[in-house]
């Protein structure tokens, strides 16, 4: 797969759908180039457009992955996945399952921590936004009026999540621990309610 190939998936990934010109200006090409890759990703049937209507004229393409595209960046065996949390709830039932997530929980907070270290302010956030993205969650950190967006483009474990809602629900009370008492931190975006990616808002706690 060639370099100009994987910045569109990687592209399309990150931005959700995109018209032709940004793909075209983020490969440092014309457009008719850019197309021509487009084309041929599309009959791999990668990627997929649709023309939306941004008032008078012609409705814009947009580009965006299809679910083939976003098994490229891989899913960690969700197959696997899924008997296994099957066989853990006919185990441990409901109740055993819930204090198997908080041990997982208990767990990840400890490495993080231990990874965060005394770190504070603006140097915590990006640290943790480090972790995230090297566990491959595509995470990158963005300002946002007087405090951050956190936002996480890919989810590595999404298999799991859609099987049991209590991943999603750990995450965003681990994020709250780890940046207690300086910041105050919601989820403004959902991949598993219709979003594109999962974000979340990262305000000081004074804000």
């Amino acid at each position: 797969m060639s370099a100009a190939i994987q910045k569109i998936l990687f592209l399309l990934k990150q931005k959700g759908p995109t018209p032709l010109q940004p793909i075209a200006d983020a490969l440092s090409m014309t457009t008719m180039g850019a197309r021509g890759h487009l084309k041929r990703l599309e009959q791999d049937t990668l990627v997929a457009f649709e023309d939306r209507s941004q008032g008078p004229g012609r409705p814009a393409r947009h580009w965006f992955l299809t679910e083939a595209g976003h098994q490229r960046f891989g899913d960690r065996h969700p197959d696997l996945t899924l008997q296994l949390l099957d066989s853990l709830e006919a185990t441990l039932g409901t109740e055993g399952m819930s204090a198997l997530l908080l041990h997982r929980q208990a767990q990840q907070q400890q490495q993080y921590q231990t990874e965060l270290g005394q770190l504070e302010g603006e140097e915590r956030l990006q640290a943790l936004a480090t972790l995230r993205h090297q566990e491959g969650y595509m995470a990158r950190l963005e300002p946002q009026g007087e405090g951050w967006l956190l936002i996480e483009d890919h989810c590595p474990i999404c298999a799991a999540a859609k099987r049991c809602q209590g991943f999603c629900q750990g995450e965003l009370e681990l994020f709250r621990l780890l940046l207690a008492p300086q910041w105050q931190v919601d989820r403004t975006e959902h991949l598993l309610s219709e979003g594109q990616r999962c974000c979340y808002s990262i305000k000081p706690s004074s804000a």
